[in-house]
């Protein structure tokens, strides 16, 4: 369960994200499969702000390890998918951009690679203590 909330529950957070008015939530629902009424819009959005503890507590406990790696993932193939894209450029100028753009990856995964490190150390030192 990598998520608390239902589908048309994320498409409400990404509505008050948005921070849009009932109309505007309504219509942008709608435009991504979750039409509803103001009355049913409300209840879920109600209930969605209830969640927001329980929401950062599956965070926390379960859903960090989740986005975390996720996060590496789409970095290696944003970078895998850069470097296709040099090899096909034939512009000079457009090709120094992409390297510009694979080197601004570099910090990114250069973090996460290191939060992995201090996570891994963690759950081995728990691990060892139990």
């Amino acid at each position: 369960m990598l998520s608390i909330l239902s589908d048309s529950q994320k498409a409400i957070v990404e509505t008050m994200t948005m921070r849009l008015d009932t109309k505007q939530s309504l219509e942008y629902l709608k435009e991504h499969g979750h039409e509803m009424n103001e009355r049913k819009f409300f209840r879920q959005k109600k209930k969605v702000e209830s969640l927001k503890l329980k929401r950062v507590y599956h965070i926390a406990k379960i859903g960090y390890e989740e986005q975390h790696l996720e996060r590496i993932d789409q970095l290696k193939l944003i970078q895998r998918l850069m470097w296709e894209n040099y090899e096909k450029c034939e512009s000079p100028y457009q090709k120094t951009k992409i390297l510009e753009s694979i080197a601004s990856v570099q910090p990114y995964l250069s973090s996460y690679y290191e939060a992995t490190h201090f996570i891994v150390k963690d759950a081995g030192d728990k691990n060892l203590t139990q």
